[in-house]
């Protein structure tokens, strides 16, 4: 049987504050968006499941589907997009999610009002993620690659509640932080278990659990219940943990011009790594390699232009990079 792959997960609108200063507003984008690009320029057209307001483009929602993405399974709602977006990216590296009033106050007041985030109104932001009854029944035969980006917690446990029922394998990203800060390995201990590849990121660490190490981080969530682990540490590459066997793949040097969706677009590319039989280092490489030419775009809808060829050839780069971590403090990472 041939691969499908599908990412459940959201659209969103984002207002970006560049590494370089510059107010980047009204974009469109959305860890689902981002992912499935990052899979299309991988090779491989994903289905998606996600849900759009009233004001979400069409053109974006046609332009994805005349590129291969099957975009049946998007839902409109009677109502503005509810999942909208502010990040602060900094010249370290760092990055500030929502965006904090006084890095915007010198703006012009047209632009600051732009800057909206709804992750805080965990009542609106539900509303633009799937729940399992958005998943059309024919597909849980038919999809043999599953990735769920970041979700609130509660869809997040019902999504792979029904998807660990179906004979495909289950990738996710980590659910919500705001919704796992106070108990984040108690709370993702019933799903940890039910998930093939879990792909959470430092930043998502930072905040559910600030002061640990990687390993410290590492053995909890292997506790709770997590098998593969790739945690994805922007340009300090990407960690693999499978059990006692650890590897670092780098991250393609170039410096970004904006990395929102990065993280999203190697799950994407490690989503169709996986479908092709490679094996997780390989698949962490061809992922890598769709996060550098994320990294290199403004707007998401810039990736419909990327070769897939000039993704293979940068992946296979790093794929001979990549060298085993036989002490993590020692791999790049915190």
């Amino acid at each position: 049987m041939s691969s499908t792959i599908a990412i459940c997960g959201s659209f969103s609108f984002d207002s970006v504050i560049a590494p370089d200063g510059r107010p980047l507003t009204g974009k469109v984008g959305g860890n689902a968006l981002w992912s499935s690009l990052g899979a299309l320029i991988a090779g491989a057209a994903p289905r998606v499941v996600t849900i759009v307001g009233e004001d979400y483009p069409d053109e974006v929602i046609q332009r994805i589907s005349d590129a291969g993405i099957d975009v049946s399974a998007i839902t409109r709602i009677a109502r503005p997009h509810p999942v909208r977006l502010t990040f602060a990216h900094l010249p370290d590296g760092g990055r500030i999610q929502p965006v904090p009033e006084d890095l915007i106050a010198h703006l012009p007041a047209s632009t600051r009002v732009q800057f909206i985030d709804t992750t805080g109104d965990p009542d609106t932001l539900v509303l633009g993620a799937p729940t399992p009854e958005h998943v059309p029944q024919s597909w849980i035969d038919e999809v043999t690659h599953w990735h769920l980006p970041l979700l609130p917690l509660v869809r997040h446990r019902a999504l792979v509640t029904a998807l660990a029922q179906a004979p495909g394998t289950l990738h996710t990203d980590c659910p919500a932080r705001s919704d796992l800060i106070g108990a984040p390995y108690e709370r993702l201990s019933p799903t940890l278990a039910h998930i093939d590849v879990f792909l959470p990121s430092t930043s998502d660490l930072d905040v559910i659990d600030p002061g640990a190490s990687v390993p410290e981080s590492i053995e909890r969530l292997s506790a709770a219940g997590a098998g593969s682990i790739v945690l994805k540490s922007g340009a300090d590459g990407v960690l693999i943990a499978e059990g006692q066997r650890r590897w670092r793949v780098p991250a393609h040097p170039d410096r970004p011009l904006d990395p929102t969706g990065a993280g999203d677009a190697f799950c994407g590319g490690f989503l169709v790594g996986r479908a092709r039989g490679l094996d997780i280092v390989a698949a962490a490489a061809l992922g890598a390699a769709s996060a550098s030419f994320a990294v290199a775009a403004v707007d998401p809808l810039d990736l419909l232009q990327v070769d897939p060829d000039d993704v293979a050839e940068r992946a296979a780069r790093l794929a001979a990079a990549v060298r085993p971590v036989d002490d993590i403090l020692h791999g790049g990472l915190r």
